[in-house]
Order: structure tokens, then sequence, then C-alpha cells
């Protein structure tokens, strides 16, 4: 290259790398199965106002969803898949899949909520159409309604039952995709009844977080490879970390089948522990005696409330430049809790402002 040729030569600005900065995990909430019951999901948003909600399955709401979720709608966004009852009766179909919150089910795809991306899987894999990691009777719901003929088909479409199953289709199709969080009803295979099949996809997926109902047991198996895993129990919440915002409750039948023990009539025990083996069976143990508690306790404290809307808290200013007029500065006033972040952003913009056109 001779010297005129570098004299002439076009010299690219570089661009200067960002410094990476940590970013604060959003407020997440995840529902066990609340099966009916969605004052505990109420409670919660009203309490703790997470930026979502995510419920994993098992619905069955009395009503459309964004009537027995109206006071949490108020306060939060909520998300949801299906479970395998909520294809029971029609009614739980109409009031999901029909309700103002249809186009926030989760299953299968990705959808991008607090800054996180979380794919969905909903349903429940049944053996007329597949069973990981067999063969498939029926890759999609197109090859099931051409081969199952007219008499079974519901509304134009696959039987009800059906809705909630998970087809091979929907299967690859996430596959394709990448997300963060991954929320199924079915277990993985670190759940005696889990399914190896959603370890893959996890894993296809990038996920590093990975929640699951359905089996009604509170369990934080860690993590599993690089995904932090956890069960969710039945009407059970908990965050992003794992943490328990709201205990879960033991299902139904098990309670039944523990309050029939002899162990529970006599109740010789002083304070007996509730404890769950490796195998999902619970049991009572003294209180003395060291087990996996079949419910995980509490451990986030309940925020306390204002007695009063009007309440205010302090609002401390950035700091900025002498050169800024007085009247920006005045900025820093009180403001009620309800509009706090609305006005921090606002206030920060305006003393961005202010800021340049001083230096102009």
């Amino acid at each position: 290259m001779t010297e005129e040729q570098v004299r002439t030569r076009r010299h690219r600005g570089r661009r200067r790398r960002r410094l990476s900065r940590p970013r604060d995990l959003p407020d997440i909430f995840f529902c066990g199965d609340p099966h009916g019951r969605f004052d505990q999901i109420n409670e919660a948003a009203r309490l703790y106002e997470p930026d979502a909600m995510v419920i994993l399955g098992d619905l069955q709401p009395p009503a459309p969803l964004q009537v027995v979720l109206a006071e949490a709608l108020a306060h939060t966004d909520i998300w949801w898949i299906p479970g395998n009852h909520d294809t029971d009766t029609d009614e739980f179909y109409d009031y999901l899949w029909r309700s103002e919150l249809a186009g926030h089910n989760l299953h299968g795809r990705v959808a991008c909520i607090a800054g996180l991306r979380i794919g969905g899987l909903g349903g429940v894999f049944r053996g007329q159409v597949w069973m990981p990691d067999g063969n498939p009777n029926y890759y999609s719901p197109s090859t099931f309604m051409r081969r199952v003929g007219p008499s079974n088909i519901w509304r134009g479409g696959v039987p009800r039952r059906h809705r909630s199953t998970i087809f091979p289709s929907v299967y690859s199709n996430m596959l394709r995709q990448k997300a963060d969080i991954l929320v199924t009803h079915e277990a993985p295979s670190c759940h005696k009844k889990g399914f190896s099949a959603l370890d893959r996809l996890s894993r296809s997926l990038g996920a590093r977080w990975f929640f699951h109902g359905h089996q009604h047991e509170d369990r934080a198996y860690g993590l599993q490879g690089t995904v932090f895993t956890r069960a969710v129990g039945y009407q059970g919440i908990v965050n992003l970390k794992g943490e328990v915002v709201v205990a879960a409750k033991l299902d139904p039948r098990e309670e039944a089948a523990l309050h029939a023990t002899e162990e529970w009539k006599r109740r010789e025990m002083t304070n007996p522990i509730i404890v769950r083996d490796e195998e999902g069976h619970i049991s009572l143990l003294p209180s003395g005696m060291t087990g996996t508690p079949a419910i995980l306790p509490v451990s986030i404290r309940k925020p306390i409330k204002e007695t009063a809307s009007e309440e205010t808290i302090e609002v401390v200013s950035p700091s900025i430049p002498e050169s800024v007029s007085k009247d920006t500065k005045e900025l820093e006033t009180k403001v009620t809790k309800s509009n706090r972040r609305v006005h921090r952003v606002y206030r920060t913009k305006m003393f961005r402002d202010q800021y340049r056109k001083q230096k102009k």
C-alpha cells in the first residue's frame, strides 16, 4: 500500500463495547394446580404485586378466568397452561379457551414475559396419541382427525379430552425455539413419574429454570444439570428462585389416606412432621427426626400493606449538576406507592432532558 493510499484510506470508527451489568431478576410467581380455588392467587397478587404469575395447569375455573382472577389482574399479568383436568367438561374448556385470557395460554409457544422468555407445554402425554419415548400413534391433531372419523370430531376438531393431550407436532415445534424458563404440567425425569423427553426439551430450549405441576408434590429438585428445577405443590405458589410464597397443601386423596392410618388416629407423637420419601409416599415422623417435609415452609415474608392508599413514601432524586435549575430539583417530591414506578421513569427522563439542555 502506497503512502497516498494510506493517507486517503477511510478509517472506520470502532464501536465501544458496553460493559455487561448484572440484571435484576423479575418477580415472577408460579402457581401450582388450583383445581377451582383461586383465593391464594388473588391474595398473593394483591400482597406482593409481582411482575407476572404463571399457573401450571388444572385450573378448572368455576367461571370465566378473567372473572375468578379479577382481583389478581388489577395488580399483575396472569399467564397459564392447561392441565389434563381442564378438558373434563365443556364448562371448564369454555371458561379457559373462550375467556378474555385465552391469548395468555402458553401451551406450545414462547412468550416474552417481564423481560424473560417463557416456553409452555401444557397438558399430558396420553398413550392413545403418544407416550415418550415410544413411536407416536398420531403425529398431529390433523392426522388424528383423518383417522378417527367424523363421529369423534368435537367442535370441528379433535375430541375435547385430547385438547389437553401433548401431540408430537407441538413438542417438535418447541424443540426449535429458545426460552429462559420452561413451564409444563407434566414432570421431568427427576420425578418418579416424569419424562426424559421434557429434559431434552429444556436443554434444547436453553432454559435455566423449569417449573411443573400435576403431581401435587412440593419439591425443590435443585440443579438438574444446568437447569434449576422445581415442582410446585397443590395450590402452592413459588417465585423464580424457588422460594415459597404460599405454602402448598396435601393432595386431598393423600390427606384422606393419612388420616386413615393408625399413626394418625393414635397421634402418640408430639408435633409430628409429615414427610415425603423419594417414591412420593407420605408418612409421619417425630419432631426430633429429620426428613424431607411434604410441605415446604413459606420463605417469603408478607409485605406490610398501608392502611390508606394516600400514605406516601419519600423518593430521593438522583444526583444532578448544580447548573440544573431549582425547578428541576423541586421534582424531588412525595408520591403515592401506586404511582411510584411511573413517577421514577418520568422524573429520570426529565432530569436527562434538562441536563442535555444545560450542556448545550
